[in-house]
């Protein structure tokens, strides 16, 4: 089922990409080259209606974001945990450091002790 899907998918792809290229552009709205992708003609004249290319690409627009859903629904594992920050076998218990102190390592420093020794000032 899920190469069918594939298949679908693949030639939805390849008729957006043909439809889209065959498409006429409005002015230099879409190229522009130095403008940055717009001119002052284009964006003062009126869009146009609908023709059956845009309808056309807009529903295989639409079908092909519905066939990436159902891929990713169907390539996603069951998993009876829904639970995203703790899967299971990585929990701790409560009161348990959150990192692995090794055996060897040394005890910690007296408080009242000055992390930096002092050094004595020359008068």
């Amino acid at each position: 089922m899920t190469t069918v899907i594939l298949v679908i998918h693949l030639l939805i792809a390849l008729s957006m990409i043909t439809l889209i290229l065959l498409q006429k552009s409005e002015g230099f709205a879409s190229g522009g080259g130095m403008m940055g992708g717009a001119s002052l003609t284009g964006m003062t004249q009126a869009r146009s209606r609908a023709n059956p290319l845009t309808r056309a690409t807009a529903i295989l627009g639409i079908s092909f974001f519905a066939t990436s859903l159902t891929l990713a629904l169907l390539a996603k594992p069951n998993q009876e945990s829904t639970v995203i920050l703790s899967p299971s076998g990585l929990e701790r218990p409560v009161g348990a450091p959150i990192v692995d102190i090794p055996a060897d390592f040394p005890p910690a420093q007296d408080a009242s002790k000055p992390l930096i020794p002092s050094v004595p000032m020359a008068d």
